[in-house]
């Protein structure tokens, strides 16, 4: 009986002694990663997604001393996250069964919380074996920031954080991530005064910082111009308090919000002197449906997923020395030139995929299905180039064949690719004959500014005048022998600077195309303007 009171007594004390060592949240070989708060007692996450990384060794167990109840991701060794809801501040055992070896073993703790109000991971230390040690990382990846709002911390995508374009694409590029987002981020009054909190800032300097800000400012009464001022404000002390060099991408909303101001931010940016920032238009990237939305301010899985596989080789591009130019879209082997298409708008609406065919350098046959190019949202086929300042796009339609009186062929500048873009269109319709309308803002209504009987075929044009945003259209029946372009009207009308220009068909019916034909096609960028008012006066 001795004897095995004795037996007991060792292993009691064996056990006790295990696991009496700590590891403080001090120890410099615990990477922080994203933005922490440092107090006397524990160190604290301070953002969503915001993550520890460890490497231990000479150790079989891992426990978590937290100074407050909160719910974190666990992941020993690159298996399954494993999700903790912690009620109390006993410690916390991550591996109640025991690790198989004494490894190294390494260790990511993850903050779940999507809104900086909510409980943090607040550690004080690592309670481990009495024989293990902390290891030094073998290397420290670069960290990309991600500041937004419900799409950067993937808010009803399947995950949340993890299933999130922000942390898809730092896996991608194997990099470390931090996402600085709030549910319902807006701009201005919002993330603008929250992002500078001192008490809360990253251990390392981001290699980069990815905004995608917009859609929630768009819903208040902030005007372009307050926006654009306010992202002035904010990217300057960026660079002046924080990081001098990182390279910073402003990614467009993919449904255009706020996409004027965000664009002519940049510019003015680049204007003075920063040669390290990026506007990135993602209008294209994604077209608004089921395939790839919850809701127009969310994604899905799949959104995500294709957002991330866009825009990580234009990071990838800023991580090489000297770092490489962004480059522009891949040419369309079946077009010439510079010339793009692409169906715009959403996938209940675009109906039949269009087509187009090109016979030469200015002559396209475009084939296009779509509901309409009208009120607040456009469906139909586009070719299209990008267009800068000011210049000329003209063409003649030479037929157009339609089965509803509301189709429409013509030629059109516009701010973006998504389905609700500001635009101007100069075009044919059996309905209307020659028109022109307009649409001011994104997701307006469009304006009918002006029509005449017509019908093809018929020349049209379009000139921009960036100094004083000026529009003209301009048009020439082609067979009635008349030199010269008759105005049709001239109106004050605000773009982007950098827009797309370029051809136009919708057949207003989802269930069929319709089929224009285009000729004499130009486009003509600012310095072409006055040649081609001198050869029109001769």
């Amino acid at each position: 009986m001795k004897l095995i009171y004795a037996l007991l007594l060792c292993y009691t004390f064996a056990n006790i002694a295990l696991g009496n060592k700590e590891i403080s949240y001090r120890d410099p070989n615990i990477q922080y990663v994203g933005r922490w708060h440092n107090t006397s007692r524990d160190i604290q996450s301070g953002w969503p997604g915001a993550y520890f990384k460890v490497t231990l060794q000479q150790t079989r167990y891992i426990k978590l001393q937290l100074s407050q109840p909160t719910s974190l991701l666990v992941t020993i060794n690159k298996e399954e996250f494993q999700f903790i809801n912690i009620s109390t501040t006993t410690p916390l055992d991550l591996v109640p069964q025991g690790l198989v070896d004494d490894g190294p073993h390494e260790l990511v703790v993850i903050a779940t919380n999507v809104d900086p109000s909510q409980l943090s991971i607040c550690l004080s230390y690592i309670i481990l074996d009495d024989t293990a040690s902390t290891v030094p990382p073998e290397e420290v990846n670069p960290l990309v920031e991600y500041v937004g709002h419900d799409l950067t911390l993937g808010i009803d995508s399947s995950r949340t954080l993890f299933t999130s374009f922000a942390w898809l694409t730092s896996k991608l590029l194997g990099l470390e991530h931090a996402q600085v987002a709030y549910r319902n981020a807006t701009l201005v009054k919002g993330i603008e005064s929250r992002y500078f909190d001192r008490t809360i800032q990253s251990n390392e300097t981001p290699w980069s910082v990815v905004i995608l800000l917009g859609a929630n400012d768009d819903q208040t009464d902030y005007s372009s111009n307050e926006y654009r001022e306010s992202l002035n404000r904010f990217l300057t002390r960026i660079r002046k308090t924080l990081y001098e060099t990182a390279p910073i991408f402003i990614l467009s909303e993919p449904l255009g919000d706020m996409f004027r101001p965000s664009q002519q931010s940049v510019i003015d940016m680049t204007h003075g002197g920063d040669q390290h920032i990026y506007f990135i238009d993602t209008t294209a990237w994604l077209r608004y449906g089921s395939n790839y939305y919850n809701d127009p301010k969310h994604l899905n899985d799949a959104g995500h997923e294709l957002l991330a596989k866009k825009l990580a080789p234009l990071l990838q591009i800023k991580l090489s020395h000297p770092r490489d130019p962004l480059p522009g879209p891949p040419p369309n082997p079946n077009l010439p030139g510079e010339w793009q298409t692409i169906d715009v708008g959403q996938e209940s609406r675009v109906g039949l995929p269009g087509t187009v065919s090109a016979d030469s350098a200015s002559t396209f046959t475009l084939w296009g299905s779509g509901a309409d190019i009208d009120n607040d949202r456009d469906a139909f086929r586009f070719v299209y180039q990008p267009f800068s300042e000011q210049g000329i796009i003209e063409a003649t339609v030479r037929s157009h064949s339609a089965f509803a009186k509301c189709a429409k062929a013509g030629i059109m500048i516009r701010e973006h690719l998504g389905h609700g873009s500001p635009l101007i269109m100069l075009g044919i319709s059996p309905a209307e004959g020659i028109f022109v309308q307009v649409r001011y803002g994104n997701f307006q209504t469009t304006k009918l500014i002006k029509k005449m009987r017509a019908s093809p075929p018929y020349r049209l044009r379009l000139i921009r005048q960036k100094e004083n945003d000026m529009f003209e259209a301009q048009i020439q029946h082609v067979d009635a022998n008349i030199d010269g372009w008759e105005t049709l009207v001239t109106i004050p009308f605000v773009l982007a600077r950098d827009v797309y220009a370029g051809l136009a068909v919708t057949s207003c019916d989802t269930s069929v195309v319709s089929v224009a034909k285009f000729t004499e096609v130009g486009l003509y960028h600012s310095a072409f303007i006055s040649t081609i008012r001198l050869i029109d006066q001769q």
